[in-house]
């Protein structure tokens, strides 16, 4: 790392001349990156100086001597310039090229993105670069703004090609509230710049919807709930209530309860918003409170009703069919059966056998049949 910052002092160089001028009341303007400074040799007496970055006010300098800064870009070039109050006005410095800057920009990592999510979790995620090698992998480091201690990703997420894309940790309580992230990228084939993002813990947490606890009688509702976040403590929050086919209405709150008197049945479902951050979260899901319960079994016996209703008509209409069906087979009934004159069984109850050897009363003459021959 010493000779990173090595590397980064050596390559700052200056923009203006201005502090060339034997009367300038600044010169040898230079970065100190282990101190995270700008500073310069004063001559003179000035009311104040200023510094900016890429002509963005930052700080004012401490004591005229120099400008502190809380962080230091790894990944981009940079110009610092410093501003003298005096008459008449006067500017210079110096563009800072850190290492990390080194490389085929379009190769460096993509869409660098952190946030804080499900209380304890922290998601960083990026894309590959459009020009990178074939042979590209990506790193993340981390760290804090505080005591400068480095550390890389514990846990990756790869894409299709094997190529680091995600990262995450599992643990954020142990982390400072003031982090800076940085992706380095290596290939056999190019030098790759890196990627690098700064961020407040506090204002990248996508905060979880709280689950709402409610107690309550015919008189009135008392709800409450919690939200968990290890680095938010002030929150906002948005209550939305519909009673039966009423309209909802909503009530924004920044205490945890509330109260509704005469609360019947009703829904609620809440969302809240960091003190840090202006996104909301996710609606909670819908929570039916029954309050009276009168309504309640007034609901059951609509619902009873309804289903008997629903009973009954099932019923006809089974019955009508049924009627229906009976009315078709009486206008068209089923075509008889055919008899087979030799398989069939003539035999019928009605008739009985002839007995030639038993007398009866009532014998029938019989006529004798010759035949005379074939026509």
């Amino acid at each position: 790392m010493a000779l990173l910052w090595l590397a980064v002092l050596v390559m700052s160089v200056c923009l203006l001349c201005s502090e060339k001028d034997p009367d300038s009341p600044i010169k040898n303007l230079r970065m100190e990156p282990g101190s995270r400074r700008l500073t310069w040799d004063l001559s003179g007496n000035v009311s104040e100086i200023k510094c900016f970055i890429n002509s963005k006010y930052i700080t004012k300098a401490i004591d005229s001597r120099y400008c502190q800064f809380y962080v230091l870009p790894l990944c981009e070039v940079k110009n610092f310039t410093i501003s003298v109050k005096q008459d008449p006005p006067f500017s210079t410095g110096l563009q800072y090229v850190p290492r990390g800057a080194e490389g085929k920009p379009a190769a460096a990592a993509r869409g660098l993105d952190c946030w804080v999510h499900d209380v304890d979790f922290l998601t960083c995620s990026w894309e590959v670069g459009r020009a990178a090698p074939g042979d590209v992998q990506y790193r993340l480091y981390w760290r804090d703004l505080k005591a400068y201690r480095e550390q890389e990703c514990p846990r990756y997420e790869a894409n299709n090609r094997g190529v680091h894309v995600r990262c995450r940790f599992d643990d954020v309580s142990r982390l400072q509230r003031h982090i800076q992230f940085w992706v380095n990228g290596t290939s056999r084939r190019s030098g790759i710049p890196c990627s690098d993002l700064c961020v407040e813990l506090p204002e990248i947490e996508r905060l979880s919807p709280p689950h709402i606890t409610a107690t309550c009688n015919k008189s009135y509702s008392m709800m409450e709930w919690k939200v968990l976040s290890h680095f938010n403590h002030r929150f906002l929050y948005e209550l939305q209530i519909q009673k039966g086919t009423d309209p909802a209405s909503t009530e924004k709150l920044y205490e945890n309860h509330f109260v509704i008197y005469n609360p019947g049945n009703y829904v609620a479902k809440l969302k809240v918003q960091g003190f840090f951050r202006k996104d909301w979260s996710e609606w909670s899901a819908p929570q039916l409170f029954v309050c009276d319960p009168k309504d309640e079994h007034r609901r059951d016996w609509l619902v009873s009703v309804l289903v008997l209703l629903g009973t009954l008509l099932v019923l006809g209409l089974v019955a009508l069919l049924c009627r229906r069906y009976s009315v078709l087979q009486k206008l068209f009934p089923p075509i008889p059966h055919m008899k087979d004159p030799i398989t069939d069984n003539l035999q019928s109850p009605k008739l009985e056998p002839w007995d030639t050897s038993r007398a009866s009363q009532e014998d029938c003459p019989v006529a004798e049949v010759h035949i005379l021959g074939e026509t």
